[in-house]
């Protein structure tokens, strides 16, 4: 350790009084480290940041040469070179333009995901002594830490002595009423006890009380501060308020706290909804409140004084066990984990899967910054090659190394500190677009996402490293010239000796590595999302169309509904090319419904008795409309709606995972909660995609509609030619029918179209980094490339005058340049290598080192490797061969 601070001192100091600096370093760790570790820890930091002065000292007196510049001084020299640094970039503001605006996209593509990733990762929670505050889950079928049942949750509040406050909290969507019509609005029922558990006091108003955790004590809810600022513009009389929310009366009593948007982080929660307000969504979502088979409800506690995170989890083991004790139906096999809730995100479900999210796009963008960095860096380089005589002229006059390297490193700065102004610029712009997006079901709700300090600290320490990382090449270059030989030469005729023309090609190595990194990126995104896209649906999507409608909304009953629903049917059914329609609850490629199942003769390896399986409620007809084929047995038909609707049809999948390969029909399942409702199963259809296209299908189930039809119906129509002309009077057949039903359709092929939106995202963001990494790589190669046939061209010149042919002067210049690029393929291609074998694994579905998507990235860029080379070499081929003996 001695030796190594003796080497960090400055070469002078080493030179002058090595022996004196090793000798007192000996002599003072040994006396530290007789008076114990600690002393001896302090005492390095001591000797370290003596070397950090000693190398300040040392830093100051090179500006001046003579070692008398005060600190003022050297202030003023600094603000010397910024202006000169400013007038001559200023001079060229073709070079100038061009480099803020190379740095401006990347810093501001890095300064916008950083924010993205800061709102989910490194943004520490508003909460009131938050290290007593921790999650509580009930177990899934598959043993998974997941969401609780609300009676399991009033378990928990037994717990007095374990925890000081527990809450329960479920989000949900819904409809308000405002003066330009209905408004979709993001909504969380919530117990009383959570300000108190998440230590947080109300911006406005009040809370909810412990009566109202139950139904029957009216509807109430508290507006968020993000939803009572941007809807209502922070009206101080909205507290008391009657608003409109699933066409019923609730009663706004509070606003929420500002640092506070809901469970969903930066996803805006509008409103909470006390747990007496459960009535405004149906009778269902009040009867869950009592189902212990329902897992509809995120927990968080405050744990008492004194208690451990260690001890919640003992306690709620306990409980797990008696639950199973007292109810093995719902919870035999099922545990309860208790987690500190600095330790969550969102979910334990979706914590990993956005951290790698997070670390994947983080890596690109850095690959971005790090790409259009050297790309400044070389044509710093180049630009300061052309400065030799200025810097020989300053050094003979006495200027010392680091007044040098300031004229060097100021420009840098000065550029980066402009683009990262403006890159910060973009990013604000960027997110104020953002935020004004609201998100889709289930996601429904705005996101709340600012630039904060740390942000702000991240893109000035990425200002700052690019600035003097990439100006560092071309400053220390510079303190290499000759300063005899300089001064007698013509400026334009140096092109910077070995050394530079090293750093050069090192430069252009890394931006072609870079640059072929992600190039087969955006090919490997592009070829998940053709993948994805040719999935077969398992019917024909071309001709259908949907149209979905809401009955919750208008407060008919079941039985009033019933005529409105078959009128519609029946006119749908009567529109010009239809040739046939059904009912569904749900899509393909959509989230709905899930059920907790006993199958009969299974035994699931989760050590519960039941599983969770999709659903989807269907008219007869539905699969003659969908086009989707009977495998085994037969589906609906209209007189099973009239019957006891105690039979099911399953997908492939069900019925391989279940039975294998023996006949599914006449197999039994049922409900776990309804112990002697069994369901028969009288059918297997063919596969079709269940919540999305990338996904292994899961297992389905089909339950029959009844005489009713359900609340929120989708109507399928078959069609006979382009289903969009179908489209066209269905509003008016609504109109007609029930003017205050709202209607939402399209086509099937959009409806997948949609479901690709992401896919296609990802592919268009890699395509754009793609796309900017070869613009940038050219850029560099062709200012590189021309920048070194203008020091060869006198060579060039004399090899034209003998004889020489212009396309062997044309190969021999490409021929160079493709050695540099060559390295860098390699490199990049190594990094591909590498980075498949470790993401491959975790990258379901995608192959990451697909050899074709390699060899046409590789192919690509040695393209525009050749475009942007040959255009300088052709110049320099045809120029005149007197002119250039002459230079």
């Amino acid at each position: 350790m001695n030796w190594l601070i003796w080497r960090l001192y400055p070469k002078r100091i080493q030179a002058e009084y090595g022996v004196e600096i090793e000798d007192f370093l000996l002599e003072r760790a040994a006396t530290a480290r007789s008076a114990g570790w600690t002393r001896l820890a302090g005492w390095y930091i001591e000797a370290l940041v003596d070397v950090m002065r000693t190398h300040w000292d040392e830093w100051r007196s090179s500006w001046g040469g003579n070692g008398k510049t005060t600190r003022g001084g050297t202030m003023n020299v600094i603000l010397q070179d910024l202006k000169y640094a400013s007038r001559r970039l200023m001079k060229t503001p073709g070079f100038t333009l061009g480099a803020i605006a190379i740095m401006a996209i990347a810093i501001g593509v890095n300064a916008s995901v950083f924010t993205l990733v800061n709102g989910l990762l490194l943004k520490p929670s508003p909460f009131g002594d938050s290290d007593r505050l921790v999650n509580i889950y009930q177990h899934s079928d598959g043993g998974d830490p997941n969401s609780t049942s609300y009676p399991a949750f009033r378990d928990m509040t037994a717990f007095t002595d374990v925890f000081e406050s527990v809450a329960a909290t479920s989000p949900s969507n819904a409809t308000l009423e405002t003066e330009a019509g209905l408004a979709p609005i993001a909504t969380e029922y919530v117990t009383s006890g959570m300000m108190q558990a998440l230590g947080l006091d109300m911006s406005r108003g009040r809370w909810f009380d412990p009566d109202m955790d139950f139904p029957g004590a009216g509807n109430f809810a508290v507006a968020s501060h993000h939803a009572w600022v941007n809807r209502f513009s922070a009206d101080p009389g909205f507290v008391g308020q009657t608003i409109r929310v699933n066409r019923q009366p609730v009663t706004v009593i509070g606003i929420g706290p500002e640092s506070y948007n809901g469970m969903g982080g930066f996803i805006v929660t509008d409103f909470f909804l006390s747990i007496s307000s459960t009535e405004i969504e149906g009778p269902f979502r009040v009867a869950n409140l009592d189902r212990r088979s329902d897992h509809w409800y995120d927990v968080r506690a405050r744990l008492a004084p004194g208690v451990t995170a260690d001890q919640a989890q003992q306690a709620m083991t306990t409980l797990a066990a008696d639950l199973a004790t007292n109810f093995p139906e719902f919870n035999e096999g099922r545990g309860i984990t208790v987690l500190p809730s600095d330790d969550i995100r969102l979910h334990p479900r979706v914590d990993g899967a956005i951290l790698g999210v997070s670390s994947a796009l983080m890596a690109i963008v850095l690959l971005v910054l790090l790409l259009a960095s050297s790309n400044l860096g070389s044509l710093l380089l180049v630009r300061g090659l052309a400065r030799h005589s200025e810097v020989a002229v300053r050094r003979a006059m006495g200027a010392g190394a680091g007044r040098v390297r300031s004229l060097f490193l100021s420009e840098a700065l000065l550029l980066t500190a402009v683009g990262g102004a403006v890159g910060l610029l973009l990013t604000g712009w960027s997110l104020t677009l953002l935020g004004a997006i609201s998100l889709p079901d289930p996601l429904a709700g705005e996101i709340d996402i600012g630039i904060d300090w740390r942000v702000l600290s991240f893109s000035l320490g990425l200002i700052l490293v690019t600035g003097l990382a990439f100006g560092w090449a071309p400053a220390s270059n510079s303190m290499r010239t000759d300063v005899g030989k300089a001064l007698r030469e013509d400026s334009r005729s140096a092109s910077g000796g070995r050394r530079a023309a090293v750093l050069r090609n090192a430069l252009v190595a890394l931006q072609v590595a870079v640059s072929l990194i992600l190039v087969v990126g955006a090919g490997v995104a592009v070829s998940a999302l053709v993948s994805v896209s040719r999935v077969d649906a398992g019917f024909d999507v071309d001709r259908l169309a949907w149209v979905r409608t809401d009955f919750s909304d208008t407060g008919l009953t079941s039985e009033e509904r019933g005529p409105i629903g078959d009128e519609l049917m029946i006119r749908l059914s009567a529109l010009p090319g239809v040739s046939s329609a059904a009912v569904a609850s749900r899509l393909p490629v959509e989230v709905g419904g899930s059920t907790t199942t006993v199958i009969e003769g299974y035994e699931p390896a989760s050590g519960t008795d039941a599983v969770e399986l999709d659903w989807a409620q269907i008219s007869p007809g539905y699969f003659r409309t969908m086009g989707v084929d009977l495998v085994e047995g037969r589906t609906f038909d209209e007189s099973d709606q009239s019957g006891d609707g105690m039979i099911v049809v399953v997908n492939q999948t069900a019925a391989r995972l279940f039975w294998g390969d023996r006949p599914a029909v006449g197999r039994r399942m049922r409900s776990q909660g309804s112990t002697e409702s069994w369901r028969q199963v009288i059918g297997v259809v063919e596969d079709v995609p269940v919540g999305s296209l990338s996904e292994v299908t899961p297992p389905l189930l089909y339950f029959v509609m009844g005489e009713t039809i359900m609340a929120q119906p989708t109507i399928l129509l078959r069609t006979e030619n382009d289903p969009i002309s179908s489209l066209a009077g269905i509003r008016g057949i609504f109109q007609e029918v029930d003017r205050s039903l709202p209607v939402e359709m399209n086509t099937m092929t959009a409806h997948f179209g949609e479901a690709l939106s992401v896919p296609r995202a990802a592919a268009g963001a890699m395509g754009l980094f793609s796309l900017m990494a070869l613009a940038l790589a050219s850029i560099g190669i062709y200012s590189m490339v021309s920048f070194t046939v203008a020091g060869q061209l006198p060579e060039i010149g004399i090899r034209v005058a003998l004889g020489a042919a212009k396309g062997s002067v044309v190969r021999m210049i490409v021929g160079k340049i493709f050695l540099t690029v060559g390295t860098g393929l390699a490199l990049g291609a190594l990094a591909v290598v590498i980075a498949g074998r470790l993401i491959g694994p975790f990258a379901v579905g995608v192959d990451l080192l697909d050899p074709v998507t390699l060899i046409a990235a590789l192919g690509l860029l040695s393209l525009a490797v050749g475009v942007a080379s040959t255009v300088p070499a052709l110049r320099a081929a045809n120029a005149n061969p007197i002119d250039a003996l002459r230079r």
